[in-house]
């Protein structure tokens, strides 16, 4: 039987993160996901500064827009506009970067099967053991990559509570004036969140996001937005997506496998913001992964060490989400001074200054 290097249960960005690395290290990497790319996936695809530059590779020919302001609405009569000079968030459709992102990869050399059902997971001293569409595969690492949803978490993890979700529903909304609409942030909407638009060239990505468990969002609440928004205009490839939280609390345990991304809890449920977080998590698998195979370093050891920074600001983000959404006016009014704007955009987008600007926007309230 073969033994892979790795195998990454999940070819999103958290997977591709992982497998990329490793195969420009020269192992030998098994890509396994159910689905065949390209594929629809629900995302608003707005990839933050600090993700741009921590991908390998430019992601230049899947941008369909730069964009350097943003505008926060907290209701219909009151909106401010966060601006830069250069910009902060490049707007991608997940379904053409996920599958950009993918190519990259295997031409790097990792490789890639699609599969059906992840049927046992069983671990021993020297490696793991995945039965898969009733055959053995066996690696000497797992990364878990696989989603919100994650079968790998489902089959490994004992289950202690750390880990919870949200749920947010997007359209495709084609409208003629697209690439001249801002990007914007509505706190209005729903309950611990938010409605958004993004600005994707010829259309616009809409949505509605909470992780509110009482919070009902389905097809027509999100057509009711868009109509206040828009008037009568015509939603394509709606499409819904849990997200899920919980790395900042997750304690990492002594073993080959290891969770990235949605399957890790990964996400800032303040922003709702993922694709950095998978890059990152992903990326700190295959540190730990290559420095176990290459120099003897404990790999677990090494991948609590690699996602400390982002686990910690995770922990910051979680504990802002829940007061902002608490408290939305004070929370709003903070975010609308002059003196918390650039730092606002600093910590979204490039992922600096985030226990500063907590501290400074509690100054002023």
């Amino acid at each position: 039987m073969k033994i892979w290097d790795a195998i990454i249960v999940g070819a999103g960005p958290a997977g591709c993160a992982a497998a990329y690395d490793l195969a420009a290290a020269g192992r030998e990497v098994l890509l396994l996901d159910r689905a065949s790319f390209p594929r629809q996936k629900a995302c608003a695809g707005g990839l933050t500064l600090k993700t741009v530059e921590t991908l390998r590779y430019s992601i230049e020919p899947v941008v369909r827009q730069k964009i350097s302001h943003m505008r926060l609405e907290r209701d219909a009569s009151r909106s401010t506009v966060l601006r830069r000079r250069s910009p902060y968030c490049y707007m991608t459709v997940r379904k053409e970067l996920d599958d950009y992102c993918l190519r990259q990869t295997i031409a790097m050399g990792a490789q890639f099967q699609r599969i059906g059902a992840i049927e046992t997971i069983s671990e021993d001293s020297s490696g793991v053991t995945l039965r898969v569409d009733g055959d053995a595969m066996r690696t000497r690492f797992v990364v878990g990559a696989d989603g919100v949803h994650s079968r790998v978490r489902q089959l490994t993890d004992k289950g202690d509570g750390w880990f919870w979700r949200a749920f947010a529903l997007e359209a495709m909304v084609p409208v003629a004036d697209a690439a001249r609409q801002d990007l914007i942030f509505d706190f209005a909407p729903v309950q611990d969140g938010y409605g958004w638009i993004f600005p994707k060239g010829d259309h616009l990505n809409i949505g509605l996001y909470s992780y509110a468990a009482e919070e009902k969002i389905d097809r027509s609440r999100l057509a009711a937005y868009i109509c206040s928004r828009f008037g009568s205009v015509s939603a394509m490839e709606v499409i819904g997506q849990y997200a899920g939280f919980g790395a900042a609390q997750h304690k990492i345990l002594p073993t080959r496998i290891f969770l990235v991304g949605d399957a890790g809890g990964f996400v800032d449920p303040l922003t709702g913001e993922g694709i950095y977080f998978a890059v990152a998590s992903g990326q700190a698998a295959a540190e730990a992964i290559e420095a176990d195979l290459s120099a003897g370093v404990t790999a677990h050891e090494r991948f609590a060490q690699a996602t400390a920074k982002i686990r910690s600001d995770l922990a910051i983000t979680t504990s802002a989400a829940h007061w902002f959404y608490a408290n939305l006016d004070q929370g709003y009014r903070a975010l609308s001074m002059r003196v918390l704007h650039f730092a606002a955009l600093n910590a979204f987008a490039n992922g600096t200054g985030l226990a500063r600007l907590a501290a400074q926007a509690k100054k002023y309230l």
